[in-house]
């Protein structure tokens, strides 16, 4: 089959998957990321041969934890993601300076490493979960779906004005395909989205929705970055095969992975001022 268009159809099925989980119910969301996270995390583990012992078992508590808190939240569980999401926050500020100041990842000894799959990767497929429910304690599938929106369209329109505009290089060294004006234009069109998205669905403010879209272009370009770090540090170019055309769960959520304390902590001042 023609690379293209198997690209097209693992990507069309992926999407639909995506969301039908979304709109069918808070439960089938949740599973169907735990299933992501699960498959994420052992790509995770063999790219960056960390024994996945500890890693596995962190995944069944905060899986039992975050269900928990779907079926009956209380401000003690929410204080504990909120602990939770300012650890992953703490490990993405590290992993973009060690990315900024060319520092290997991959090498990185003690305590760090052992922890790197649950703060980098565990708590936050577990907030991603949480997010869409801490508008007025009310799970709202906009809320997800609107934020997946908008990182496509950045992602997008972010290749496609990169590969047309691009002459000036965001990250040579780490990434030689990405350029500024092409980050400029995913930024310009994940606003538009944002925008549609605010008048199209019952969710958020048109401002809301804005700010969310810058905080998504910036930590999810630097998600995306990161991610290829780890790639080039183990000298692969998919973290697997396992969506063709796409390579693996972990090249497809790379960037929802780094965006989800950043939205998730915003959400929750957005609810607390409100």
């Amino acid at each position: 089959m023609n690379e293209t268009l198997t690209r097209a159809l693992s990507g069309f099925v992926y999407v639909a998957i995506l969301i039908t989980a979304i709109y069918t119910s808070q439960t089938a969301f949740a599973i169907l990321f735990l299933i992501f996270a699960s498959i994420s995390l052992w790509e995770f583990n063999k790219l960056s041969k960390i024994n996945p012992l500890i890693s596995f078992i962190t995944l069944i508590a905060i899986a039992f934890l975050t269900y928990i808190s779907l079926k009956d939240n209380n401000e003690t569980r929410t204080n504990s993601f909120i602990i939770l999401a300012s650890i992953t926050l703490i490990t993405h500020v590290i992993l973009t300076y060690k990315l900024f100041k060319l520092k290997a990842i991959n090498n990185t000894l003690g305590l760090f490493k052992t922890i790197l799959p649950i703060s980098y990767l565990l708590i936050p497929f577990a907030l991603l979960v949480l997010i869409p429910s801490i508008i007025n304690n009310k799970y709202n599938p906009n809320i997800i779906f609107g934020i997946l929106v908008i990182i496509w369209s950045n992602d997008t329109f972010a290749y496609l004005v990169g590969r047309k505009f691009g002459k000036y290089k965001l990250f040579e060294k780490v990434s030689p395909k990405k350029t500024i004006e092409g980050f400029l234009g995913g930024l310009f069109f994940g606003m538009i989205a944002a925008v549609i998205i605010a008048n199209t669905t019952i969710s958020l403010p048109i401002i809301q929705w804005l700010i969310l879209s810058i905080i998504i272009a910036f930590s999810g370009a630097i998600g995306d970055l990161v991610a290829s770090k780890f790639k080039r540090e183990a000298n692969i170019k998919d973290s697997s095969n396992l969506i063709p055309g796409h390579g693996g769960f972990l090249d497809r959520l790379d960037s929802l992975i780094f965006v989800s304390s950043f939205v998730y902590l915003y959400l929750q001042i957005l609810n607390y001022v409100s």
